[in-house]
């Protein structure tokens, strides 16, 4: 019988108080504990759970910092050092010794919360952290089953990953159904792309999809209160920014002129206004929006995107030129000095942030991103294309370039694009483990997540993930070969 550890970051103990509600009507034998990163929503996990399955961490994690005994950390899956990069913003000012402490007060922590719950699954949240990277290091570590749900981008709809790189689950194989479906699609997508978007366009209009459910959100009023409660509790762990960020998302008055007036600056950025204007051989880089967890969490050195696009203008061959692009949604957020420095770099050329990004991978050498959406596109349309960091996008073209070799991946993606037979075969794998859901963090615009048939079929979903890699992983896997175990619910 499984039982499950909620990862609480952020606003999700929402969508875990309606998830157990769910289990519970269905008399699911699945048990319960849960994480709460913060004390926001502590009272309505409270009402669903007991005191000991809850690891509240302003109420547990140590005021004295421990943490100096790092021989605890033998058994540590990855890097931690790396772990802790992956922070979006260092907002306070704490010395290296100070975070990596603290790290390990979280390390420990969780790992004897799991112990003693005796969990058998991990359940994240968006993976946004260092500390949700370090609780997934101990997951593994202990043999406990990650789940972490993924949204497929273009392809639409959500799986479940098994780690914080977004692989797919094991279970992912192909039967004859599943191959004639990718084959449809890429040859729809090579016709007509779609856009990354997190909801089907069949989910976003369904008319049993209307009713949301209890948001649970607390006034203005109250949720200020809350954060001079939280500073008051836990001054060590509160982050002063988080105030900031509340009334920018609130009042979107406060937020429009600055981005309005970065967005004037930042549009007349560039060196390339056309498409007839582009250098005969080029390399595209499309910026990522950053800072971003998309980055920070899979290729934390990656964050300072200079590192990848001198890296890349170092690799290249003499007789090319790196396009980089603007990422739309970051015209009015990017540093003004930012888009200036790339155009007085020797190799780089700047495209106008409106030029159609589709054209520009149909007609580059290779397209490389980081973990970019990009990768994925240009391996759907069968040109060459190179990630840099280990997510979804690497999967798909099946290896993540390196710094040391990068003159070699580049030559050797140039020389040898994706196969018909290799993309098809990828998108079915994708395609064999894909459900109709969306999950993401609760009260976004339109609340898409807090609907009540999307939170049932993400209930689906999750029972059928279970048994699926149960069966995967039992004594008859093994006799059943290359046989496809078909989802009950696919998108």
């Amino acid at each position: 019988m499984a039982k499950i550890a909620l990862y609480g970051f952020g606003s999700f103990p929402v969508i875990y108080r309606h998830l157990i509600d769910v289990a519970r009507t269905d008399n699911s034998r699945i048990r319960w504990c849960a994480v709460l990163t913060s004390p926001h929503y502590r009272k309505i996990i409270n009402q669903v759970l007991p005191g000991e399955e809850i690891l509240d961490i302003y109420r547990e994690l140590p005021r004295i910092r421990g943490g100096s005994d790092i021989s605890a950390l033998a058994g540590y899956r990855g890097s931690l050092v790396e772990d802790i990069a992956a922070i979006k913003i260092a907002r306070r000012k704490r010395s290296g010794a100070w975070v990596h402490r603290r790290a390990v007060d979280f390390y420990n922590l969780y790992k004897r919360f799991l112990i003693e719950r005796k969990a058998t699954h991990l359940l994240m949240s968006g993976i946004e952290t260092p500390d949700a990277k370090t609780i997934i290091a101990v997951a593994h570590e202990l043999g406990i089953g990650i789940i972490a749900p993924a949204h497929m981008r273009n392809l639409g709809g959500s799986y479940f990953s098994t780690d914080s790189h977004e692989t797919p689950p094991a279970y992912a194989q192909v039967d004859e159904a599943t191959r004639q479906r990718a084959a449809e699609f890429v040859r729809s997508f090579r016709q007509q792309p779609v856009p990354d978007h997190y909801r089907t366009a069949e989910d976003a209009c369904r008319e049993d999809d209307l009713e949301i459910l209890e948001q649970y959100l607390p006034s203005l009023a109250s949720r200020m209160a809350g954060f001079c409660r939280i500073a008051l509790e836990r001054p060590d762990l509160f982050d002063p920014d988080m105030i900031r960020v509340s009334v920018m998302r609130t009042f979107a008055w406060v937020r429009i002129p600055i981005r309005g007036f970065r967005h004037w600056r930042n549009a007349g950025q560039y060196d390339v206004e056309r498409i007839d204007a582009l250098p005969p051989r080029f390399i595209f880089y499309p910026l990522q929006y950053t800072p971003e967890s998309s980055i920070n969490v899979p290729a934390p050195y990656f964050v300072d995107q200079l590192r990848a696009i001198d890296a890349l203008r170092f690799a290249m061959p003499n007789d090319c030129t790196l396009l980089v692009k603007e990422h739309p949604a970051c015209v009015e957020m990017r540093r003004i000095g930012f888009m200036r420095h790339l155009r007085n770099l020797p190799g780089v050329l700047v495209a106008r942030s409106n030029i159609s990004s589709i054209d520009l991978i149909r007609r580059a050498l290779v397209t490389v991103s980081v973990t970019g959406t990009a990768v994925l596109e240009a391996f759907l349309l069968g040109r060459p294309a190179l990630a840099l960091g280990s997510a979804l996008p690497s999967w798909a073209v099946g290896r993540s370039a390196r710094v040391g070799s990068l003159p070699r991946d580049l030559a050797a993606a140039m020389a040898q694009p994706p196969s018909d037979e290799e993309v098809i075969d990828r998108v079915a794998r994708l395609m064999s483990v894909r459900y109709p859901f969306y999950y993401g963090t609760a009260h976004s615009p339109g609340e898409p997540m807090l609907r009540r048939d999307n939170m049932r079929r993400f209930w689906m979903a999750l029972n059928d993930h279970l048994d699926r890699e149960q069966r995967a992983q039992g004594p008859a896997a093994a006799s059943r070969g290359s046989q496809p175990v078909a989802p009950a619910i696919l998108a």
